[in-house]
């Protein structure tokens, strides 16, 4: 099975506190994967399919991706919200 970046500890991440801090925080929402998003992710062109979950899912809702992956700017319609000064 392949590990994620953090499981690498290329990031300083744990996935069970970040899910805990979300949870505990009004600034977040989870969204499930539905199927309008779905509808959405198989007309949308992009490179992993998580990724374009991700596109899909920001399309679906009209909002912005938070991400330094400078291939979202390729997609129309989407807002990417990155600087490279600050630390996330």
């Amino acid at each position: 099975m392949t590990k994620s970046v953090s499981e690498k500890n290329r990031i300083p991440i744990d996935l069970n506190d970040t899910l805990i801090k979300i949870n505990a925080s009004s600034k977040y929402t989870i969204i499930n994967l539905s199927p309008e998003v779905l509808k959405v992710a198989a007309i949308t062109r992009f490179y992993e399919l998580h990724d374009r979950l991700i596109v899909s899912t920001a399309k679906w809702l009209n909002i912005s991706i938070i991400s330094s992956d400078k291939r979202f700017e390729e997609i129309k319609g989407i807002t990417v919200i990155w600087d490279d000064e600050k630390k996330y």
